[in-house]
C-alpha cells in the first residue's frame, strides 16, 4: 500500500498541479528518504508526471535528470497551493514529513512517510528510460494480455495469489486488489498457479483489469488500517466497494457463506471457501 490505483490517482493529480512549476528549494528532513543532491533540482521546471507500476516519475524541462518516487507502505505526497489555509500551515510539515519541495509561487509539496521505507531519488533520464524498456507490463498496459498472464502462471507452482503479487512478473497489483480479483474470478488464492486452465486464466485476467480500473475510478482505497491520502490530503473511496478484502466473518455477497481470512506470504488473504475453488 499504496497500490497501482492509489499511485495512479496521485500521479494524475500531481501532473495537473505541478505542471510548469519551478522548484526553488528542496529541504531534506530525513536523509534516508532522498537519494541524490537536492540542490540539483533548484531552478528546474516540471514538465510532466508519469508512472510505471508503483513508481511515480517526475520529468523536467530540458534536464538530464529526473526524479522517481516510491511510496512503499506509508508514503504520501501532499500538495499545498501558493496561498495555503491556516489549517494546512499548522499541520504541515508534520512529524512524518521527510522532504519538502518549495516552488516559485510559494506552493509546497510534502513527502510524508511514517515508516520511512519510501524514497525520492534523482536519476539520469537516459539511463532510467533505457532500463524501463526492459521492465514487465503493468496490469493496465496492452502488454498485459491473457496470453502473457497464462505464460506467467504456467511457469510457477506457487499459490496464484503470490504470483499475481510478484512485481517482477506483473506490475502494479497489490494485496487489496488481488483479493478482490480472485473473488471476482472465482479462484481460490491457494491454487497452484500452473493449475489454472485457459478459461480460468481469461476470467482472472478480466477480473484483475476490472478491479484495478475500479480502484482508479474511486481514487484508490483508504481502509481503516491504511494510510493512503491523495495529493490534497483526502482518502479514496474504493473501500466502499470491497468484494472480500477485510470482510472476514461477513456473508459472501454471492452465496452467503462466511468470508474467511488466512495468512499467505505474510499478507492477509480473504476469500469465500464456497465460491472460490
Amino acid at each position: 500500500m499504496p497500490e497501482l490505483p492509489e499511485v495512479e490517482t496521485i500521479r494524475g493529480q500531481l501532473d495537473k498541479v505541478l505542471d510548469g512549476k519551478t522548484i526553488t528549494e528542496v529541504e531534506v528532513l530525513r536523509a534516508k528518504s532522498f537519494l541524490g543532491d537536492p540542490r540539483i533540482l533548484e531552478g528546474k521546471k516540471i514538465r510532466e508526471v508519469k508512472r510505471k507500476a508503483k513508481v511515480i516519475e517526475i520529468y523536467f524541462e530540458g534536464a538530464r535528470e529526473m526524479v522517481i518516487v516510491h511510496l512503499k507502505m506509508t508514503g504520501q505526497m501532499v500538495y499545498v497551493g501558493g496561498h495555503p489555509t491556516v489549517d494546512w500551515i499548522r499541520e504541515l510539515p508534520s512529524k512524518h514529513t521527510r522532504v519538502v519541495w518549495t516552488f516559485k509561487d510559494r506552493a509546497k509539496l510534502f513527502f510524508n512517510d511514517m515508516r520511512v521505507f519510501g524514497w525520492m531519488k534523482i536519476v539520469d533520464l537516459d539511463e532510467y528510460e533505457k532500463g524501463k524498456r526492459r521492465t514487465i507490463p503493468d496490469v493496465i498496459d496492452e502488454g498485459f494480455s491473457t496470453e502473457y498472464l497464462f505464460t506467467v502462471l504456467k511457469r510457477s507452482r506457487k499459490p496464484v495469489k503470490l504470483v499475481l503479487l510478484d512485481q517482477d512478473k506483473i506490475g502494479g497489483i497489490g494485496n487489496i486488489y488481488v483479493n478482490d480479483a480472485l473473488f471476482l474470478a472465482r479462484i481460490n488464492p491457494l491454487r497452484a498457479s500452473n493449475s489454472l486452465d485457459d478459461v480460468e486464466t481469461k476470467r482472472l485476467h478480466s477480473a484483475v483489469v476490472k478491479v484495478i480500473k475500479l480502484g482508479i475510478k474511486y481514487g484508490g482505497a483508504s481502509a481503516a488500517d491504511e494510510k493512503f491520502v491523495n495529493v490534497f490530503g483526502l482518502g479514496g473511496t474504493y473501500q466502499k466497494h470491497f468484494l472480500v478484502y477485510q470482510k472476514n466473518g461477513q456473508k459472501c455477497s454471492e452465496c452467503g457463506t462466511a468470508i474467511e481470512k488466512i495468512k499467505l506470504g505474510g499478507r492477509g488473504t480473504f476469500y469465500c471457501p464456497n465460491c472460490q475453488v
